[in-house]
């Protein structure tokens, strides 16, 4: 006759063993799922033919990072952030105020050329504007 102990051994072994394949199974079917692979954002933005073109500023970061875009196109940053951000250029050259959460600052890129920005609060807060005919 078995003791109270030895059911309860035998009950845990049993529960044990039970989610043992219960985990080996989850982990077999997950890696034989054939789920479509979910798309990665990109820091880099498409060239735009449109005439404007945005730059949000959320998680202390430029998206996109890098922007190309054609002549004469009026680029908006907007801080998406509740801290505050502004947009410089990296020579000095043109920059914005300090923006606060939903306000914008907007540039139209009349020149070609790569045009590096900062925001002079946030040392890792980094962009590139690509001008192109």
């Amino acid at each position: 006759m078995k003791s109270v102990f030895q059911n309860r051994n035998d009950d845990m072994k049993k529960t044990i063993i039970g989610l043992s394949v219960f985990i080996v199974l989850s982990v077999i079917l997950a890696a034989c799922s054939t789920a479509a692979p979910v798309a990665k954002s990109s820091s880099v933005g498409d060239t735009t033919n449109s005439g404007s073109a945005n730059v949000e500023m959320k998680g202390f970061a430029f998206s996109p990072q890098e922007l190309t875009v054609k002549v004469g196109t009026k680029v908006t940053w907007t801080n998406m952030d509740s801290a505050g951000h502004d947009v410089k250029a990296a020579d000095g050259s043109w920059g914005s105020d300090t923006l606060t959460n939903g306000q914008t600052f907007s540039m139209v890129f009349d020149k070609e050329g790569t045009y590096a920005y900062v925001c002079t609060f946030h040392s890792g807060m980094t962009g590139t504007i690509i001008v192109t005919k």
